[in-house]
């Protein structure tokens, strides 16, 4: 078998790597489902494409974090192809510098400056929703919760790509703490993608699963982990850079300017979550904001 691309099965494949890459053959081209983190992952992609006699015919951006849509460029002026995307994800992908903005707060410093954070921006030609079914009985799904907008696919092969609604075990190992942005989408995504039942489920940092019950139990038991431990963390009044502080220390996190944007976002993102469940609060003291339990 040819490791640089798999068949899972009919006219579904992925293409390995750092961020898995989908493809569905439709007609007389095919379709990416993402397109990698730069302009040599769009090469590879090209490569491939003209060794297998394909047309590329459009690329499906599941959403819009560099890593996803870092091949665009190349490959959409290389074959004028279509980009379909979620309406979100749409702004992100056509101004990347959004992504790096929105993670740092403010405009980012030259650290975020970079392909991990900051694509090249490209043109997208459809905005999708789940009400969509695109061309070959492709399947659009609502997955929100990593990013703001994302979405997966589900091909007439009974085939799933994911995208980032959930991190395969080493990718969680690695991270341990991934990136999120709605804690309570995330939540109601992994119990969603529990209930349908596929032959292949394929995780965009992950591997292919046919049953994805015990790796979207991992992701929700990492959720509550978090949750406790920051539970903790704020039994008094304490400050953000505090908090992030504890609890990096306590699950064995070095921190450098690109996870202290990542981590400090989904940080905040558990305490906005905690906070309207109504499980914490704050308050200003002297021009600074601290958090406490109820």
């Amino acid at each position: 078998m040819n490791d640089e691309i798999i068949n899972l099965k009919g006219s579904s494949w992925v293409i390995p790597g750092p961020t898995n890459i989908g493809i569905v053959e439709v007609n007389n081209g095919v379709y990416l489902i993402d397109s990698g983190n730069d302009k040599e992952s769009g090469r590879k992609i090209n490569k491939i494409i003209t060794t297998k006699n394909w047309k590329l015919s459009g690329i499906i951006n599941t959403h819009s974090n560099a890593d996803h849509i870092g091949g665009n460029d190349y490959l959409q002026r290389m074959y004028n192809c279509e980009i379909f995307a979620s309406q979100t994800e749409k702004s992100f992908i056509e101004s990347p510098v959004i992504e790096a903005s929105f993670l740092w707060g403010g405009f980012p410093v030259k650290e975020l400056k970079n392909k991990f954070f900051e694509a090249k921006p490209s043109k997208v030609t459809n905005v999708i929703t789940e009400q969509n079914i695109l061309s070959g009985g492709i399947k659009v799904l609502s997955l929100p919760g990593h990013f703001f907008e994302m979405i997966g696919i589900i091909t007439n092969d009974n085939v799933c790509y994911l995208g980032d609604c959930m991190f395969g075990e080493s990718t969680l190992k690695k991270y341990k703490i991934p990136f999120i942005y709605d804690i309570s989408g995330f939540k109601k995504t992994i119990e969603k993608i529990k209930t349908i039942k596929m032959d292949y489920f394929v995780m965009s940092h992950g591997n292919i699963e046919t049953d994805i019950t015990e790796i979207a139990d991992e992701n929700m038991l990492i959720v509550e982990m978090i949750e406790n431990k920051l539970l903790e963390i704020v039994h008094a009044k304490t400050s953000f850079e505090d908090i992030l502080k504890k609890l990096c220390d306590e699950t064995g996190i070095d921190l450098n300017c690109g996870q202290y944007a990542l981590i400090g976002s989904t940080v905040r993102s558990f305490l906005s979550y905690l906070y309207n469940a109504d499980k914490i609060q704050y308050e200003f003291i002297g021009n600074k904001l601290f958090w406490s339990n109820k």
